[in-house]
C-alpha cells in the first residue's frame, strides 16, 4: 500500500446556506450525494458551450461544531485555484456562499494498492447494544473511494495542522511522482496537463466511464451538449495511456513501464499525427490527437478511437480498413517519439460509444 501526498492539487472552500444550491447548478454530478455530509464526489466545471475549465473533486467537510452546516473543499489541479475562484464568484450574484482559496489550510493525499480501498470501509459489529452508536471507522474525515478506477484507492483532505499521520504502518511514503504513474498506467486523466482547460469535453475526458457525470441530473452549465454527445452516442476520441518508442524501433505489444528511459518529452498539447512514410518523412495533414503528459516512456494521450490499440475481446479494430489505420505509426510532431496507444483493460468490450 502506497500513499502521496499530491503538492499538485490545491483547494477551494465553498461554504453557507446556499453552497449545495450554488454548486448543483456549476458541475457535472450530483451535489444531492454529499448534501448531508459523507463521501466526496468527482465532477467537472464546464463552460456554457460544454467544454471542461477544472475537473474536480467535492469534497464535505464531515467535521467542526457547526456540522452538517454546507461547506465543501473543492480540489483541483493547484494552477487552477485562483482561476476556479474566479469562475464561482462570477455566478456568485446573491447566493449566501463563501468562496476561499483553502490550500494553506489543507492538503490532498492518495492511498492506493492492496487493501487501501479497505481502509474506507465500515467494520459492521455483528451485535450492537439496543440504542448504541455506531462506531466511525475511517482514518480521516474528509475524502473517500476514488471512484474512478477501483485500483485508484483513497482520496481524502488533512488540515495542514495535522501532526500524526492517521495511516496504517503498512501504508509507505512514496513521492507524488509515484502516483502519477500509477495513473498512467491506469488511464486516469487528472489536471490540466491532461485535461485541457475550455478545449477538453466530458465524454472524450471519459468522465462517463469515471463516474464524473450524473445523466439524469437537472440543468448545469454545459450540460445541453455533454446530454446531445451522450445520447447521440458518438464519441470519437478519448484519453487513453501511450508508450514512447523511437524512430527505426519496434512498437510495444503491450503497456509496460520502463524507469531507465530518459528521453525529453514535449509538452502537453503538443500534436500527434499518423506517419505516412518513414522515408522520406511523411505525417497525415490531419491531426489525430494531442499529447497531454508523460513520465519515463509512458503517458496520456487524446486520440481517434481509431488508432488505439483495444484490450483482447473488444470488437473494433477488426476490419481491414480499421487494421490498416491501425498499423500506422504515430508521431508526435517536432519530435523523433513515435507511440503506440492501448485502451485500459477496465474499459467495456468494445469501449462505451465508440466508432
Amino acid at each position: 500500500m502506497q500513499h502521496a501526498q499530491l503538492a499538485s492539487r490545491g483547494l477551494v472552500a465553498v461554504a453557507g446556506a446556499d453552497a449545495v444550491r450554488f454548486l448543483q447548478g456549476l458541475v457535472t454530478n450530483q451535489m444531492s450525494r454529499v448534501e448531508r455530509g459523507g463521501e466526496g464526489v468527482y465532477a467537472g466545471f464546464l463552460t456554457a458551450p460544454g467544454r471542461i475549465l477544472f475537473d474536480a473533486f467535492i469534497h464535505p467537510v464531515n467535521k467542526g461544531p457547526d456540522f452538517p452546516r454546507p461547506e465543501f473543499l473543492v480540489d483541483v489541479d493547484a494552477r487552477a485555484v485562483d482561476p476556479l475562484m474566479a469562475h464561482l464568484r462570477k455566478f456568485k450574484l446573491r447566493a449566501k456562499v463563501s468562496i476561499d482559496n483553502a490550500s494553506d489550510s489543507y492538503s490532498v493525499h492518495q492511498v492506493w494498492g492492496s487493501n487501501s480501498a479497505s481502509l474506507w470501509a465500515r467494520s459492521l459489529p455483528t451485535h450492537l447494544p439496543q440504542g448504541a452508536v455506531l462506531a466511525k471507522h475511517r482514518f480521516a474525515d474528509i475524502g473517500g473511494k476514488d471512484p474512478r478506477h477501483p485500483d485508484m484507492g483513497v482520496r481524502f483532505v488533512l488540515p495542514n495542522s495535522s501532526t500524526v499521520s492517521p495511516l496504517p504502518a503498512s501504508a509507505v511514503q512514496v513521492p507524488e511522482s509515484q502516483f502519477l504513474i500509477h495513473r498512467l498506467l491506469n488511464g486516469i486523466p487528472e489536471g490540466m496537463d491532461d485535461i485541457f482547460m475550455n478545449q477538453s469535453l466530458p465524454l472524450e475526458s471519459n468522465f462517463d466511464l469515471m463516474d464524473g457525470v450524473d445523466f439524469r441530473k437537472g440543468c448545469y452549465l454545459g450540460q445541453e451538449l455533454t446530454i446531445r454527445t451522450f445520447h447521440t452516442g458518438v464519441t470519437r476520441k478519448r484519453i487513453v495511456p501511450v508508450q514512447f518508442y523511437r524512430e527505426g524501433q519496434e512498437p510495444p505489444t503491450h503497456l509496460s513501464l520502463d524507469t531507465t528511459w530518459e528521453s525529453p518529452l514535449p509538452p502537453s498539447t503538443t500534436e500527434i499525427r499518423a506517419v505516412e512514410s518513414e522515408s522520406p518523412l511523411t505525417l497525415s495533414k490531419r491531426e489525430v490527437g494531442k499529447f497531454c503528459r508523460g513520465v519515463h516512456n509512458i503517458g496520456l494521450a487524446l486520440l481517434r478511437l481509431e488508432h488505439v490499440h483495444h484490450h483482447p475481446g473488444a470488437s473494433v479494430g477488426t476490419t481491414p480498413e480499421q487494421q490498416h489505420v491501425l498499423e500506422k505509426p504515430l508521431a508526435l510532431v517536432g519530435t523523433d517519439l513515435r507511440i503506440r496507444a492501448f485502451a485500459p483493460a477496465w474499459w467495456p468490450a468494445p469501449p462505451a460509444e465508440s466508432v
